[in-house]
């Protein structure tokens, strides 16, 4: 009797076992956007990250940055590759804080807003995207080649950045209701961006192992032609300048009613879509690796 007790006992251990094997994890009941490429976490590791994107408790750059530093935290111990454009932005946003944070500028309050701002158009996507709810196009473009695992990890990072000031500035700008004298702030807050890109690519090496970070940036051989000239660093803020003086333009004319915001939508998707081909050709030659 006692050994028939135990048999089933022992049943019933194994079953329940199994039963909890075969339970899928949130993530994997949640995110819609899967493939080959997707990273599911652990149900306390998913769980964070929902906390962690929830914008309706992010109300100042300090609570931003605390978000952001956790959400790559985990990131990184995956290894996931949804990670790779918010571990690069991680960077640029420890700078900006940094840097706004003890700003004694008259437009200091509306940097900050800027950047509460800019920063909660990832992150509002990104909980979109763990939620399986629907994400804007140029964010479901990044994830979307995340799930497709088709492309180099400093493609996505690069993705991530076009959405962010290709797509999302214009519509930052008329969120924060920008006048047209916040542009000197605006330059200095954008400034960052390229800034910061030697930081930037050094973590994409240590978190990614991105060996051509550093050189992208810089668009390669054209960048340390035009650097030796003008100086370190000059390419990449050349870049970044003629970008962001495109989405603040953008803004301006929503700002001011020039256009609508459903052809402001239109106007940066197709910028966008452009650029992406652009990247695209990128990895095709091996150059984004």
């Amino acid at each position: 009797m006692k050994n028939k007790i135990f048999l089933f006992t022992a049943f019933v251990l194994l079953l329940n076992s199994c039963q909890k094997t075969d339970t899928p994890l949130l993530s994997e009941q949640q995110i819609v956007v899967s493939g080959n490429g997707t990273t599911f976490y652990n149900d306390e590791d998913y769980l964070a990250l929902l906390e962690l994107s929830d914008t309706a408790k992010i109300y100042t750059i300090t609570e931003l940055k605390h978000s952001m530093n956790g959400m790559v935290v985990i990131f990184n111990k995956y290894k996931d590759r949804a990670g790779s454009f918010p571990t690069l932005y991680n960077v640029i946003t420890n700078v900006a804080y940094n840097s706004l944070i003890n700003s004694t500028s008259p437009y200091a309050d509306d940097g900050k807003a800027f950047m509460n701002e800019f920063a909660k158009h990832y992150v509002r996507n990104l909980h979109s995207y763990l939620l399986g709810e629907a994400i804007e196009p140029a964010w479901q473009n990044y994830y979307q080649r995340v799930a497709d695992n088709q492309n180099s990890i400093l493609h996505l990072a690069m993705s991530g950045i076009n959405a962010h000031i290709t797509y999302d500035i214009p519509f930052v700008l008329l969120d924060i209701q920008a006048k047209d004298e916040f542009k000197l702030e605006f330059k200095e807050y954008t400034d960052f961006i390229a800034g910061a890109y030697p930081e930037a690519a050094a973590e994409m090496r240590l978190q990614y192992d991105v060996k051509n970070a550093d050189e992208a940036f810089k668009i390669f051989g054209i960048g340390d032609f035009i650097d030796g000239i003008f100086g370190a660093g000059f390419t990449t803020h050349a870049v970044v300048d003629i970008l962001r003086t495109e989405s603040w333009q953008r803004g301006m004319d929503l700002m001011h009613e020039k256009r609508t915001v459903q052809q402001m939508h239109a106007i940066c998707l197709q910028s966008f879509k452009e650029r992406e081909g652009i990247l695209q050709a990128g990895d095709d030659a091996k150059l984004l690796n």
